[in-house]
C-alpha cells in the first residue's frame, strides 16, 4: 500500500507540475504577443493605409482595445478548456458593429495535431525498432568492424539537417524506386467521401517521414543502447546466466537489454520538445498539413500575428510535451518504483536541513 502511495504522490506532484508549466508557456506567449509590433486590426482592414479610426476601430472590434490583464485572463479560461474561438483570419467588417468570417479555430488545430502526433508517436516506434537490436549489436561487440560501422553509419543522420534527409529519402524511395507516396497525407479513418484514408493508406503515407524521423535520432539511441548493453555485459549475473548454459542471444535479451527500459524511457522524455521542432523540417519536406507546419504559417502571417491561433498552438503542443512527459514518468515508475521514493526521501532530507540543501 505504501508504494502504491508514493508512485501516485509522485505522479499527482508531476501532473501539477506540467499544469503550471501550459498555464507559463501561455502567457510567455501572450506577453511576447504584445511585445511584437503588430496591428490586429489589419485583419479587418487589409489595406495598404489604413486610418487611425480604422485601427482604432478594429482593435475594439477584435476585443484588443480591452486591458491586457482582461485579456489575459480571458484567455487562461478559454484556452485550457479548449474553446479556442474563431481565427481573426479571414474575417471581414459589415456595417459599423459586426464582424463575421474566421474559421473556428478547433477545425484548424485539431487536424493539424493529428498529423503531428501520427508522425511524432510512429516516428518514435520506428527509433526504438531499429535502435535497440542495432545498439545491442554494438554493445556486445565493442571495438570490432561492425560495432565501428554502426556507429558510423547512424552517426551521419544526426550530422544532417532534418530537411536534407527528407529529401534525399523522398528522392531515393519514392522519386526514384517509386515504392512510397512523395508526399501528402491520408488520415487514419476513411473520409465518408471515398478519398484516400484508412489504416494501409495512412501507413503508406507516412512511411518515409517516419524513417526520416528514425534516422535523425538514431545515434542518441544506438549509442546509449549500446553503452547500457556494454556495461550491463560485465555484471555478476550476466554471467551467472552464461554459466547455466543460456545463449549469447537469451542473454541479451532476457538479461541485458530489461536494464536499458528505464534509460530509453528517460531518453524519450527528454526528447519529445526536440522532436516537435524537427517535425517542422519533416513536414516541410513531405508536405504534411501537421501542427508544426501550421505553426509556422501563422506566425509568419502576411499582415499580422493571429493571436488566437497562436496561443491555441502553443497550448496544444505544450501540453503535447506536458503529458509525453507524465506518461513516461509513469512508465518509469513501474519500471523501477525506485523512482518515486528517492524524490521523496530528498525532499524529507531538505525538510531536515532546513532547505539549505
Amino acid at each position: 500500500m505504501g508504494n502504491l502511495t508514493g508512485a501516485l504522490a509522485f505522479i499527482v506532484r508531476r501532473a501539477i507540475a506540467g499544469v503550471f508549466t501550459v498555464l507559463a508557456m501561455l502567457t510567455i506567449t501572450f506577453v511576447i504577443f504584445w511585445a511584437t509590433p503588430t496591428e490586429p486590426a489589419q485583419f479587418l482592414y487589409p489595406f495598404q493605409h489604413v486610418t487611425s479610426y480604422e485601427i482604432a476601430h478594429g482593435n475594439h472590434l477584435l476585443g484588443v482595445d480591452q486591458p491586457k490583464l482582461d485579456q489575459w485572463l480571458h484567455y487562461l479560461t478559454h484556452v485550457p478548456l479548449f474553446r479556442f474561438g474563431h481565427a481573426w483570419e479571414g474575417r471581414r467588417v459589415t456595417g459599423r458593429q459586426t464582424v463575421v468570417g474566421g474559421l473556428p479555430i478547433a477545425l484548424i488545430v485539431f487536424p493539424a495535431l493529428r498529423v503531428t502526433l501520427s508522425l511524432l508517436v510512429g516516428g518514435a516506434v520506428v527509433v526504438l525498432l531499429l535502435a535497440v537490436p542495432l545498439g545491442a549489436y554494438a554493445g556486445s561487440r565493442v571495438g570490432t568492424i561492425g560495432d565501428r560501422l554502426v556507429s558510423v553509419l547512424v552517426l551521419v543522420g544526426i550530422c544532417t539537417h532534418p530537411m536534407v534527409i527528407g529529401i534525399l529519402i523522398r528522392s531515393l524511395f519514392a522519386g526514384r524506386l517509386h515504392w512510397l507516396p512523395p508526399t501528402g497525407y491520408c488520415p487514419l479513418t476513411p473520409p465518408p467521401s471515398g478519398a484516400c484514408g484508412g489504416p494501409a493508406a495512412w501507413a503508406e503515407h507516412l512511411a518515409l517521414p517516419w524513417l526520416t524521423f528514425a534516422v535523425l535520432f538514431l545515434a542518441l539511441y544506438v549509442r546509449m543502447v549500446r553503452a547500457s548493453v556494454a556495461d550491463t555485459l560485465n555484471e555478476d549475473f550476466v554471467r551467472t546466466a552464461r554459466a547455466k548454459g543460456a545463449s549469447e542471444l537469451r542473454v541479451i535479451g532476457r538479461h541485458v537489454l530489461p536494464n536499458t527500459a528505464s534509460t530509453l524511457a528517460t531518453m524519450v522524455g527528454l526528447e519529445i520538445g526536440t522532436a516537435l521542432g524537427v517535425c517542422i523540417f519533416i513536414e516541410a519536406a513531405y508536405q504534411l498539413p501537421g501542427l508544426a507546419s501550421e505553426a509556422v504559417q501563422y506566425m509568419a502571417g502576411s499582415r499580422a500575428l493571429d493571436l488566437p491561433i497562436i496561443l491555441a498552438i502553443v497550448f496544444l503542443l505544450t501540453v503535447v510535451v506536458v503529458v509525453g512527459n507524465l506518461i513516461v514518468d509513469v512508465l518509469y515508475v513501474l519500471v523501477d518504483p525506485r523512482v518515486a521514493f528517492a524524490r521523496d526521501r530528498t525532499s524529507s532530507i531538505k525538510a531536515a536541513a532546513g532547505g539549505v540543501i
